[in-house]
């Protein structure tokens, strides 16, 4: 648990116009989770309502951030396995959010949620590219090869389960 005595030190720094000191306050004060706000009720003299709204949104803002950075595990070359279909294949690409125009993605039957990572996926034993969502995919840890006639046009390997990932841009 974060020491309550360095809050009015981390709201100093918050307060501070250069965009690297606040990068690094803001993830010490969302360690703070719910009780920032105790912390902050504490404060003498207490924040005013601006700056209370002005960190409220600079704390949300952090949040979506880091929970988006930590959402993309599958990196290009990894082993994937869709979660309804049971299909499996190797990442070629991502994107951090879905791409797709409506009306491709109006036809998909399951239409996960549009904003979190979208992977370009090569189907094991098929002529197939899958763009399927981060909630549809699981890693596969079976370590085979995955058989795509673009494999080799993309990768290296496969190595310990993984694809070495080659500077070929995917097509868009």
């Amino acid at each position: 648990m974060p020491d309550s005595k360095q809050v009015p030190f981390l709201i100093k720094l918050f307060d501070d116009e250069s965009e690297t000191v606040r990068a690094t306050v803001l993830p010490k004060l969302l360690e703070f989770g719910e009780s920032l706000w105790e912390h902050l009720e504490a404060l003498d003299p207490p924040l005013d309502t601006t700056r209370q709204e002005r960190l409220k949104e600079a704390l949300e803002d952090e949040r979506v951030r880091f929970e988006k950075a930590n959402l993309v595990p599958f990196q290009p070359g990894q082993l994937v396995k869709h979660r309804r279909y049971g299909y499996r294949g190797v990442v070629v690409d991502y994107t951090e959010a879905c791409e797709a125009k409506e009306e491709w993605y109006e036809k998909n039957q399951t239409q996960p949620d549009r904003d979190q990572p979208w992977y370009h996926v090569l189907v094991h034993d098929s002529v197939h590219v899958t763009y399927a969502a981060h909630s549809s995919l699981k890693a596969d840890d079976s370590d085979e090869a995955v058989i795509h006639p673009w494999v080799t046009m993309f990768f290296d390997g496969p190595e310990n389960g993984v694809y070495t990932r080659n500077d070929r841009p995917f097509p868009a």
